[in-house]
């Protein structure tokens, strides 16, 4: 999907009125987030549970340790089994003649317990895939089944050389499987009652045709395991995939799949009027193999394109594009549109008028013919070596039934022969499970009657992404990676911040890499070029803040932000800032400018064939570290390992070096580390040790988990009665980030020094503080009450307030409970109940929006009452809360009503909407409609 920098920030900024902060615009529904019960949410040691590798046998710690330094051990939080295994510098076994399955079982059945498995395990394991790839490396995997239902999500996946070596084991297996079923309650609810629940989840309507599904499952969560429906839809609102409780009809598991950018046909390989590949040229389908002679419309062998421009995503007669080509010519040039539709049309082609109602009809058959072109030649590329997208890998093709559905000119007829505020200025791609289609949408660009200008108006060309290469590759690319970086079931397991945002990241390399690679853009000296949807952009730093070519500390115009003005590459730092707050695409930009990186010290084809395979490899929901990883061994698989040194040269540059730091996927604020791995042979005899309390009563604190993130669950522990702890077998040095959780407490993350440590006279110690939270869920936390309407089935109910995440929050209206837009704001207001009686010193707010809103959405005014019996309440604290507020806690003293408080109630007063009662109803605003909250935090100690 594509986006303005402007559109996804959560601090600081202000963003043009015309879409800027909407991410809903004025849309009257909630945004449906991607929700997963198996999220161990609501504390940081509720993750951190996983990585208490020193309580697991002294047999299983031995045979971590025993990989050596360089191991890779991750354990998943839920499951307790194995989530990623393997080694950066060699493999689990030796070589060996026998079928790559056998070794794969073997193996699994020699390491039991430091798998979390046991042998009864074994009997539900059923065989999916075996894909191989160019590498010869065989993808195996397994799902899982009991009662006659398969696992969702979870499973086993092992990876075994072409010479039967296992390179390592992922996929969250469960074990107690068949006992758990049996114990589990029955369903009651049917397949088609949870579709029907699906679409309602989201707030939408099944549309008119049947590229969806509904499977029985099991379903694991933190409460036990659950009978459900696996479900694909595809609604009025967007399409996902669900798994719906199937005894009480609960959403258990959300996932969109949409990801936000006679045959002789006139098309263009770059875009009309670019340098390169800005002429029309003719193509014949026919010839490409992309039509078969008896076509009557542009139904290909990998793509359906129509102009879908009702947005029902039903292919009507009138939305048909023929086949072009007559006996004489080649069909379907475009008509360029001059200055009376924009300012931008005098340098760039414009291909419709936004201030002339129906004016996208003049170029309809050439803008559908373009995408067809387009769609087509990609599919043709990434077929070939070296990125080998085949229909083993879950490429998309009519002969494995499912073809790219390419929605062109999407929703142009939605407002009375104009497009709505729903369909402008984007692009995207959805992509379900293997075998069933895709869908990719292409949008009109500039608002009706809107100006050019940046700040206040629209500044994008009037065209679409139909027309732009880099635009549609991007969302092409979706498809890949969300067929590549799957579970051992077959989906998608880009969830998490870092993998999604890796997810826009690659979009823009295979986009750019393709277009560099023939010669429509050229990678120069100097930096600063290349910039994805430049066309649609006019030039302009709009859908990313800054050129991919950009390597730390260059100074060009093109590697300048167009956010924050700041100059340079981007290193994983900068994780959280780039656009005021971390965001998917704005962050993305790291990953994107490090595999351009690759790509110049190794070049194109063999960084593609790294990259690619590297996706297939990886861990379910990768971080940008667990990704780094899966890199270094494709090379050790297909080149023996001899680019290790460059590849880590390239990462460390960008701040992944070997001491780089991130908790997980999820993980916003990564440390960075510019590193490269120490000599072979350096002793592992360094420690991090120190002291964990609390600085509001100053004790230890008992229990708390402390993790060297980066390095392997290995290099955990937990404290003791006096709040110490000691992490050892670590090379000397400073580890960026090590991070330190408890239940019901705030954590602390900083760096580490890792030294010699002589027990008589201890050096250098890492000590950390966590505050405890009274109102933390994990803590005892609860809530008694709240106004409006309960949006957590969407992902951003009351609960959010109170997880300790900053990644989820409370989502409410600011009007009615439907989220009508309205300029007058109805109150809302949220009660806490603590777990006892505290004596609070200070509160903790984070007023940013959530839910997918704009930063409108935030809170602004509000109060907070205490009360010590749930009847009286006491006004101690108002104020106002502004866009420098937002993704941070903001301490908030009292003025009185501070002792023996058990319940504390927020309320909501107005959000951050710029002239609330002026803009709305009208303006393009999240807050006209939404008001949310992040997180409350209430700080002090128990009561005497």
């Amino acid at each position: 999907m594509l986006a303005l920098p402007s559109q996804a920030a959560t601090s600081g900024r202000s963003a043009p009125s015309h879409a800027a902060d909407a991410r809903g615009g004025d849309a009257t529904h909630r945004t449906s987030s991607n929700y997963d019960a198996r999220s161990l949410r609501g504390t940081p040691l509720a993750k951190a549970t996983r990585h208490q590798v020193a309580e697991r046998t002294k047999a299983d710690t031995g045979y971590y340790r025993s990989l050596g330094s360089r191991a890779v051990v991750d354990l998943d939080p839920l499951t307790h089994t194995v989530r990623d295994l393997g080694r950066l510098d060699g493999y689990l076994t030796g070589r060996s003649s026998a079928p790559a399955r056998t070794v794969a079982l073997d193996y699994v059945r020699q390491h039991l317990d430091s798998l979390g498995l046991t042998r009864g395990d074994l009997d539900t394991l059923r065989f999916r895939q075996d894909y191989v790839d160019p590498l010869g490396l065989h993808h195996l995997s397994w799902t899982q089944r009991a009662g006659g239902a398969t696992v969702f999500g979870n499973g086993l996946k092992v990876a075994v050389t072409r010479d039967g070596r296992v390179l390592d084991v992922q996929g969250s297996p469960v074990s107690g499987l068949k006992r758990s079923a049996a114990a589990a309650p029955s369903a009651s609810l049917s397949g088609t009652a949870a579709r029907s629940k699906a679409a309602k989840n989201v707030q939408g309507r099944l549309q008119g045709h049947t590229n969806g599904y509904a499977k029985k499952v099991w379903f694991l969560t933190p409460d036990g395991l659950r009978p459900g429906w696996s479900t694909y839809v595809e609604t009025t609102n967007g399409s996902y995939q669900h798994v719906i409780d199937a005894r009480s009809g609960r959403v258990l598991y959300r996932h969109s799949t949409v990801n936000d950018a006679n045959g002789d046909a006139l098309v263009y390989d770059n875009y009309p009027g670019a340098q390169k590949g800005g002429k029309a040229k003719v193509v014949n389908f026919f010839k490409r193999g992309w039509l078969n002679r008896n076509a009557t419309f542009l139904e290909g062998n990998s793509v359906t394109a129509f102009s879908d421009v009702n947005d029902d995503d039903a292919v009507q007669e009138s939305e048909k594009t023929p086949v072009p080509g007559t006996k004489k010519s080649a069909e379907f040039p475009l008509d360029r549109f001059g200055p009376e539709a924009s300012s931008f049309c005098t340098d760039w082609v414009c291909t419709w008028n936004p201030n002339d109602t129906g004016s996208w009809q003049v170029n309809r058959k050439a803008d559908t013919t373009n995408a067809f072109y387009l769609a087509s030649n990609f599919h043709d590329y990434l077929k070939k070596s070296p990125i080998s997208f085949t229909p083993a890998a879950g490429n998309f093709e009519r002969a494995g039934g499912d073809p790219v559905m390419l929605n062109t000119l999407d929703g142009a007829n939605t407002n009375a022969g104009m497009p709505d505020g729903n369909h402008i200025d984007n692009a995207n791609m959805s992509t379900p499970p293997d075998g069933f289609s895709p869908r990719m949408q292409m949008y009109l660009f500039h608002f009706a009657g809107a100006s050019d200008d940046p700040a206040t108006g629209d500044p994008f060309v009037p065209t679409t992404g139909s027309f732009d290469a880099s635009v549609l590759y991007h969302e092409y690319t979706h498809g890949l990676s969300n067929r590549l970086v799957i579970d051992a079931n077959g989906n998608s397991t880009l969830d998490d911040i870092q993998p999604r945002s890796m997810g826009e990241a690659w979009s823009d390399y295979y986009a750019m890499d393709y277009l560099v690679t023939k010669g429509f853009l050229k990678d120069t000296k100097e930096v600063g070029n290349l910039l994805e949807g430049e066309y649609v952009a006019a030039g302009q730093h709009l859908i990313r803040t800054m050129a991919i070519d950009c390597p730390p500390g260059a100074t060009s115009s093109g590697c300048t932000s167009g956010f924050d003005g700041r100059t340079g590459g981007y290193t994983y730092a900068d994780f959280p800032t780039i656009v005021g707050g971390p965001e998917v695409h704005g962050s993305g930009e790291i990953w994107a400018q490090t595999l351009w990186d690759l790509r110049k010290k190794l070049g194109h084809n063999l960084t593609d064939s790294l990259v690619t395979r590297a996706m297939s490899i990886s861990a379910n929901d990768p971080s940008f570290l667990d990704m780094r990883d899966a890199i270094l061994r494709a090379d050790l698989v297909g080149y023996g390992a001899q680019h290790q040194s460059a590849i880590w040269q390239v990462f460390a540059g960008r701040g992944m070096g070997f001491f780089a730091g991130a908790v997980d996927g999820a993980d916003t604020t990564p440390g960075e580390d510019f590193h490269t791995p120490p000599p072979a042979g350096t002793p592992h005899n360094g420690v991090v040790t120190g002291t964990v309390t609390d600085p509001t009563t100053g004790d230890p604190v008992q229990g708390a988990v402390v993790q060297v993130t980066g390095q392997g669950d290995q290099y955990t522990t937990t404290t003791n009665a006096d709040g110490r702890y000691a992490i050892g077998g670590l090379v000397i040095g400073t580890y960026a980030k090590v991070a330190a959780s408890g239940p019901g407490y705030i954590g602390d993350a900083k760096p580490g020094e890792a030294v010699v440590q002589d027990p008589s006279n201890p050096t250098a110690t890492t000590d950390f503080e966590i505050i405890r939270d009274w109102a933390a869920s994990s803590g005892g936390g609860a809530v008694a009450d709240f106004d409006g309407p309960d949006f957590t089935p969407f992902g951003c109910g009351p609960g959010g307030a109170i997880d300790l995440s900053l990644g989820t929050g409370w989502g409410s209206t600011t009007g009615n409970d439907a989220g009508e837009p309205t300029n007058v704001f109805v109150p809302k207001s949220i009660t806490l109940a603590l777990p006892q009686a505290i004596d609070i010193s200070s509160f903790g707010i984070d007023p940013t929006a959530t839910c997918g809103d704009g930063g409108s959405a935030s809170t602004g005014a509000y109060k907070i009452e205490t009360s010590t019996d749930g009847t009286t309440y006491t006004e101690v604290a108002s104020g106002e809360f502004t866009p420098d507020d937002r993704g941070q806690l903001n301490e908030v003293t009292l003025s009185g009503g501070d002792t023996g408080v058990q319940f504390v109630r927020f309320t909501i007063l107005g959000n951050q909407t710029p002239n609330f009662e002026t803009n709305c109803p009208n303006g393009a605003f999240s807050g006209c409609s939404f008001t949310d909250l992040t997180e409350i935090a209430v700080f002090g100690s128990p009561s005497a």
